[in-house]
C-alpha cells in the first residue's frame, strides 16, 4: 500500500493501520514527537501543515486494496499531522478521506485535537458503525493547555465533540496521552466518564526533565481505579504497564 500503513513499535498500541493527511501540523504542541520522528526542524514542521501530494487518489486506491482483500484492521487517522487542523477547513482532505474509506466499508477511528472543525463531518459518520470518533486530551485547565497546545482547540471544544458524538450515537474515545499533570489527567477521565466509550492511557516518554518528579505507578493505579468503578473500556499503555 501506499498512504495507508502499518505503523511500528509503540504507534500499533494505537491501531494496526494509520492514514496520515497531512505531513505537517500548526498546532504547535510542546511535547510533539512528530517532528524528531521525520527529522525535521519542529519550526518547520509547525510552520505547515504541508498535505501529501495526490493523497485523495492514493488514499482511494489504498481503500480498494483493503476492500478487495477483505482486510477489516481499523485505520486510524492520525499519527503525524492532526486530521483537523486549521488547513483542513478550507482543504477538506479528511472529510473526503473519510468518504472514501465508507465507501469501501473499512474500519476507521479518529484522533484529533481539532474538534470543532471535526463536528463538521459527524454527519459521515452517524450512520457508518465502523467509525470511532476520538480526541487526545490530558490537560482541562486552560492556562496549561495554552502553555502546551497553544494553537489547538481548548478542553471546551474537545468535551462539546465528545458530547455532540456521544448523542449522534458515535462510538467514541479519549486518548490521555501523554499525562503531563496527573491530577488534570485524572479530571479528565472523571469528567468524560459517561460519554466516551474507550480510553487510552500513556504517560509523557520523552521529556524527561518534567516528568522525573512525577509518580506514575500511583497516577497509573488511581486511573485504573476509577475506570473501573465507573465500568469504563480501557487500555493501559506499555509506557505505563512497563514500569
Amino acid at each position: 500500500m501506499d498512504v495507508i500503513y502499518e505503523p511500528k513499535g509503540a504507534a500499533r498500541e494505537y491501531a494496526p493501520l494509520a492514514l496520515n493527511i497531512y505531513n505537517g501540523c500548526t498546532h504547535g504542541c510542546r511535547y510533539c514527537y512528530a517532528p524528531g520522528a521525520l527529522r525535521i526542524p519542529r519550526q518547520e514542521y509547525f510552520a505547515d501543515a504541508n498535505p501529501k501530494q495526490d493523497v485523495v487518489e492514493r488514499v482511494r486506491k489504498d481503500a480498494r486494496k483493503l476492500a478487495d482483500a477483505g482486510d477489516n484492521r481499523e485505520i486510524l487517522l492520525s499519527f503525524i499531522g492532526d486530521p483537523y487542523q486549521p488547513a483542513e477547513r478550507e482543504l477538506g482532505l479528511t472529510r473526503r478521506a473519510i468518504e472514501i474509506l465508507i465507501e469501501h466499508g473499512l474500519n476507521f477511528a479518529i484522533l484529533t485535537k481539532g474538534a470543532a472543525l471535526a463536528r463538521r463531518d459527524f454527519d459521515l459518520l452517524q450512520d457508518y458503525d465502523k467509525a470511532r470518533f476520538g480526541v487526545s486530551m490530558s490537560l482541562h485547565k486552560p492556562r496549561s493547555s495554552v502553555d502546551w497546545e497553544p494553537n489547538a482547540d481548548g478542553a471546551f471544544d474537545r468535551l462539546m465533540a465528545l458530547i455532540v458524538a456521544h448523542d449522534f450515537g458515535i462510538r467514541t474515545w479519549l486518548s490521555v496521552e501523554p499525562v503531563i499533570d496527573p491530577q488534570q489527567a485524572l479530571d479528565v477521565i472523571e469528567a468524560t466518564s459517561l460519554i466516551v466509550d474507550h480510553y487510552k492511557i500513556g504517560k509523557l516518554n520523552h521529556m524527561s526533565a518534567h516528568d522525573a518528579d512525577v509518580d506514575w505507578i500511583q497516577f497509573r493505579e488511581a486511573a485504573v481505579e476509577f475506570l473501573q468503578e465507573w465500568g469504563c473500556e480501557y487500555y493501559i499503555k506499555r509506557s505505563l504497564t512497563e514500569l
